[in-house]
């Protein structure tokens, strides 16, 4: 244990774990922290799973635990990316899940984050920045982090990115919220599900390794057309791992159709407390005139409403199939932290790149589809080629 000297409540205390299995006698804690706050990929189940499957480059876990007396009131659930002599904290699962980030209990605010912030800046290797990627844009922490930075300079702090993520309020029934929809996308979807029972393609919820594996191969026949997915072959091990860790078809779940021949659409949805998100999804694209897709989704929801779940987010990027589903759209951002060091100019520096390449894809969502369309292949030819 490392006491944060300085604390408005003296009980308040950080500890920075290193090893996985350190963290086990808190997890039940952590799990409850992102089950009240309403956080699915904050969870342990989901967030270790990413650890032991599909982190990559010298990559260290650095997870800060805030503790008032007994009680664990916060996790800073990062890791360290050591690359070229300089490290980067970064966010447990970054660039697999969206709004993830720090989770913690709303009293002692401040005496929380002057213990994140003093537990951060102990890691070794010193720290060149804190990264906070697809975070939710009303969340606090890195502000707070950044205020109570223990260094005679202030960090500076970046936004180097922002997103629109399309969220629908499930605080009715299905039938309730379905009616809300345009009169038009609620009889189209009720024509295509008949269409699609014609065909004797059915629904069902799984959670199982088989389910996981037609998710990702549809997942990736959806998006060959468009240069591929990001999802790697990582993928797989982690899935079929947080759907063990996690435990039940209430927390982690693939909505899929199946048709005589085979998996016609599939999406994972997680949840945690009374919010579920929607990660991947995918479609035969044989099967495209149906709109499976959407299909999938309804199916989904229908198992969402029926948990009682009240808010529903349907994942960054503000598509057109979202905002028919969407009651209202938020925004997650990527944040930086640069503490005031002798690495500030080295990491500025190292991160240019990224960040002019943030700017220039911010300015590419205002080009023509076609246009960016091609960029996008082009991005994702050039990432497999070098990859």
């Amino acid at each position: 244990m490392r006491l944060a000297r300085g604390e408005t409540d003296p009980q308040v205390r950080f500890e920075v774990i290193e090893d996985p299995d350190s963290l086990a006698p808190h997890l039940p804690a952590w799990d409850a922290l992102a089950q009240k706050q309403g956080k699915p990929f904050c969870a342990p189940g989901w967030m270790l799973s990413w650890w032991h499957e599909a982190r990559t480059g010298d990559a260290r876990l650095r997870v800060v635990l805030v503790f008032a007396g007994a009680d664990l009131v916060a996790v800073g659930p990062f890791f360290a990316q050591v690359a070229y002599g300089l490290v980067e904290l970064r966010l447990l699962a970054a660039g697999f899940s969206h709004r993830i980030g720090v989770i913690a209990e709303e009293e002692n605010r401040d005496a929380v984050a002057r213990s994140l912030a003093l537990g951060l800046a102990s890691v070794r290797p010193r720290a060149g920045s804190v990264v906070f990627e697809g975070i939710d844009e009303t969340d606090p922490w890195p502000d707070l982090i950044a205020a109570h930075w223990p260094s005679p300079k202030s960090p500076r702090r970046r936004t180097n990115a922002t997103m629109d993520a399309p969220v629908l309020d499930l605080d009715a029934s299905y039938e309730e919220w379905m009616e809300r929809r345009e009169r038009r996308f609620r009889k189209e979807a009720r024509r295509t599900a008949r269409r699609m029972e014609e065909e004797e393609v059915r629904g069902k919820i799984a959670c199982d390794d088989a389910a996981i594996g037609a998710l990702l191969r549809l997942h990736d026949a959806r998006w060959e057309e468009r240069g591929g997915s990001h999802v790697d072959r990582t993928a797989r091990a982690m899935l079929e791992r947080a759907a063990r860790a996690l435990g039940s078809e209430e927390r982690l779940w693939v909505a899929l159709l199946e048709a005589p021949s085979g998996a016609v659409a599939a999406e994972l949805v997680v949840r945690a407390g009374d919010t579920a998100v929607f990660w991947a999804g995918g479609f035969d694209p044989a099967w495209a005139r149906n709109a499976p897709g959407t299909q999938a989704m309804l199916l989904a929801l229908r198992h969402i409403a029926e948990q009682k779940v009240k808010l529903v987010d349907l994942g960054g990027g503000d598509h057109d199939y979202k905002r028919k589903l969407a009651d209202r759209t938020t925004t997650i951002v990527w944040r930086t932290i640069f503490p005031r060091n002798a690495r500030y100019p080295l990491m500025r520096l190292r991160l240019a790149p990224k960040h002019i390449g943030s700017a220039l894809r911010k300015h590419a969502q205002h080009l023509p589809e076609p246009v960016s369309e091609r960029l996008k292949r082009a991005r994702a030819c050039l990432a497999r080629k070098h990859g």
